[in-house]
């Protein structure tokens, strides 16, 4: 037998039946072979095998939870292998590299076909998302090196805090030395072998210490005044600075990211994870960095004062560093469980109020309050769960700490009765033994907080380290006045690019013609505009406009010459003259004016009081749908696109609504490219052209007229719609009014 080679030896996790078990795909050059390797069994078994030319085509099956991939053997799909949806992207690039195998032509197989897009490629984490960062694989003194970066344009400033911390520290040293002196000069003058002073002298002493006691605090509190408020000045700055950078980077997300992530999550990053720049730059220079100087600057204090005694006073450190290490590592998966929680409690909470009407409407506010207290339980077992754990760890390091005190009194006392150390020298020492325990056990919750904070930096830096999809060209092309000339051509596209809704489509709008589409719900008709509009890039093919790659215009020229008008238009809060002028950088209001009269909405504008100035609600609440949707029609003619796109227009309002949209839309049109999808087909009965979508492809095009005479899908759509508008009650209320007009 000839020897063959293997060029693709791949796994999946699945049997034909749906359990769990490692299954092989082996191809050789002029066959395939499914192996699999049974629990129950140490020896492989060959399930299947085919020689290349027995294959008819390859393809992949969609299923509950997966798929199959399948081969034609003798006109008839068969099941190769199952895999399950971690397994799918590996098994769709599986699908496309045997297509030349089967051709009997060479395949290019490269290092980045074993790399799945769902798995961490350093340590095999499953990724919430294709491209994810790994949270386990973070490198987090990068994250800290790259917060610390955020601060350089605050060095002046953030040099003069550090020089208030020295001050401070430098003068906290001093009360313990003045206590001191206090005691062995003036209050037991005789214990420490100093000549006793005279009452006067004892009193001027004692004054003058006291009142050098005074001064020290009164300049320390001024040093930390100083030390916060240039904290607090460079923290908000720093979280500015951060909130504008990830605000700014969501902005030139794709539409495809928001599709992945819930908005409640994107504004809990936004609002909460910046916040805690705030945080670090005010513990970095009043927390960490002041503790470690304060512990090195105290026990150089105490080594000095007696060694012997400042040996006794680290008995208890080994211990607080081994229990913290091992205590912060335990919690700090907790952490993440905490961040999490509060993440997804947002992302409720956004919902439900979101949809607040709907949810009155159905009376489902006892199932709300059940769904938000699953959410903020989950919150607060999280909390409590690291809280008690964190209530059980500061005890313990406070009480190794006051064995360390009561080693020292029991040595120290000791010396000072027999007067190797004086009381003042004792309680000086006792003095600056707190001072050095106190920030090493802050330092021992050093992690906490530094977990906190880095989870927080982390997500952020993600949405910031988030590649861009609809990415500017490198050279674009500007194309400041557009005509409105839009080819596709061999057109395919998927959100899912293994699962395409348009498969490749091509068709030509010249510059200045009405286009209509339709299709059944599902067919890719918003997803054609959405590619126009580049809310996202073809997989293959390309789109031209003014024979141009959409791809290579530039973003700018193409979304200011692009109008569109929603199903569901949505007003932001303020008034209706800011709603219409959304987009414009200068405008007149005789202009916003003759808009809206061209959208016949200034007349139901001027019926409020305030006219132009109304004040309208999130998302236009206070309007009706046709007075939203007029408005929205206005803000597009404002705009002056050369190609207006109207995406159901008209069918979520009444009939006399859309007798004044559809009015509005015959002068708004004429001159530009229009491309309007609706299922109310009468209302593309005038468009010089329609497109009808079927299951991502485009099956017929023709006048209305040409459509009809074809009798095909665009003639039964038609013909449907014409009976269903004839039922009884249509025809009855027909004859009602006939005999009210009598």
């Amino acid at each position: 037998m000839k020897p063959q080679t293997v060029w693709l030896c791949t796994d999946t996790d699945l049997n034909l039946a749906g359990r769990y078990e490692q299954v092989w795909l082996v191809v050789s050059d002029e066959a395939l072979t499914i192996v699999a390797l049974p629990p129950e069994s140490e020896q492989s078994v060959i399930r299947f095998h085919v020689a290349r030319r027995d294959c008819g085509e390859i393809r992949t099956r969609r299923g509950v939870g997966g798929g199959f991939l399948q081969a034609t053997i003798d006109g008839v799909f068969v099941d190769l292998l199952a895999y399950s949806n971690a397994k799918a992207d590996l098994f769709h690039k599986v699908q496309a590299k045997l297509q030349p195998w089967l051709r009997g032509e060479p395949v290019e197989v490269g290092p980045s076909d074993d790399v799945d897009p769902r798995r961490c490629p350093r340590c095999g984490m499953t990724l919430q998302f294709k491209g994810d960062v790994c949270r386990r694989c973070v490198n987090r003194g990068a994250v800290l090196l790259r917060i610390l970066r955020l601060m350089r344009p605050y060095t002046g400033k953030a040099t003069v805090m550090m020089a208030l911390v020295l001050v401070g520290i430098g003068l906290a040293l001093v009360p313990q030395q003045l206590t001191r002196l206090l005691v062995d000069r003036v209050l037991a003058p005789g214990q420490a072998h100093n000549p006793v002073l005279s009452p006067a002298a004892a009193r001027l002493w004692l004054l003058g210490l006291v009142g050098a006691l005074l001064g020290t605090h009164l300049f320390s509190a001024a040093a930390q005044v100083g030390r916060g408020r240039l904290a607090s000045f460079v923290g908000s700055q720093v979280t500015y600075d951060m909130r504008e950078r990830v605000f700014h980077r969501l902005l030139q997300l794709s539409i495809d990211y928001y599709d992945r992530y819930n908005v409640g999550q994107l504004i809990s990053r936004v609002a909460g994870d910046t916040e805690q720049m705030k945080q670090f730059v005010q513990q970095l220079t009043g927390g960490v960095l002041q503790q470690i100087i304060m512990i090195v600057a105290v026990g150089a204090v105490l080594f000095g004062m007696n060694w012997q005694l400042a040996l006794w006073t680290l008995v208890p450190v080994p211990l607080v560093i081994l229990g913290a290490t091992f205590f912060w590592q335990r919690v700090y998966p907790r952490y993440y469980r905490v961040w999490d929680a509060n993440s997804k409690l947002s992302g409720v909470l956004n919902t439900i109020l979101s949809g607040v009407r709907v949810v009155k409407a159905f009376g489902q506010e006892p199932r709300e309050q059940r769904r938000f207290g699953r959410s903020s339980g989950y919150v607060r077992d999280s909390f409590r769960t690291v809280e008690y754990t964190v209530a059980a760890f500061n005890p313990a390091i406070g009480l190794v700490f006051q064995l360390g005190g009561l080693i020292v009194w029991f040595m120290g006392g000791q010396w000072v009765l027999g007067g190797q150390v004086t009381l003042g020298e004792l309680l000086a020492f006792l003095g600056y033994l707190w001072m050095f325990y106190q920030p090493l056990g802050q330092l021992t919750q050093l992690t906490s907080w530094l977990t906190g904070f880095l989870t927080a930096a982390q997500r952020t830096f993600e949405i910031l380290d988030t590649p861009v999809q609809i990415a500017e060209a490198e050279h674009p092309v500007a194309i400041p006045e557009m005509k409105g000339q839009i080819v596709f051509e061999n057109v395919t596209f998927g959100y899912d690019r293994h699962q395409p809704v348009l498969k490749n489509v091509s068709f030509a709008i010249q510059a200045g013609e009405r286009i209509g589409i339709v299709g059944k719900s599902g067919s890719g008709k918003t997803t054609i505009v959405n590619l126009i509009c580049r809310f996202y890039d073809v997989d293959e093919g390309r789109i031209l406009i003014d024979g141009v790659d959409a791809r290579e215009i530039a973003k700018e020229d193409l979304h200011r010459q692009i109008g569109v008008v929603l199903q569901d238009p949505f007003l932001f809060r303020g008034t209706i003259y800011d709603n219409l002028t959304y987009g414009l950088r200068e405008t007149v209001p005789e202009d916003v004016i003759a808009a809206a009269k061209a959208a016949n909405c200034h007349d139901f504008i001027m019926q409020h009081p305030l006219g132009y100035d109304t004040y309208v609600g999130e998302r236009g609440a206070g309007l009706s749908a046709g007075e939203r949707q007029r408005i929205s029609i206005a803000r597009a003619v404002l705009y002056d696109p050369r190609v207006l796109i109207l995406d159901e227009a008209t069918s979520s309002v009444d009939t006399e609504s859309e007798k004044l949209i559809q009015d509005a839309l015959k002068r708004i049109t004429a001159g530009r490219t229009t491309i309007a999808i609706a299922h109310r087909l009468s209302t593309l009965k005038n468009s010089d052209r329609i497109l009808v979508v079927e299951a991502g492809r485009i099956t017929e095009q023709g006048t209305h007229e040409q459509l009809i005479a074809a009798r095909g899908t665009y003639y039964k759509l038609v013909k449907i719609q014409t009976e269903l508008s004839r039922d009884e009650s249509v025809d009855a209320l027909e004859v009602e009014l006939k005999h009210v007009r009598r």
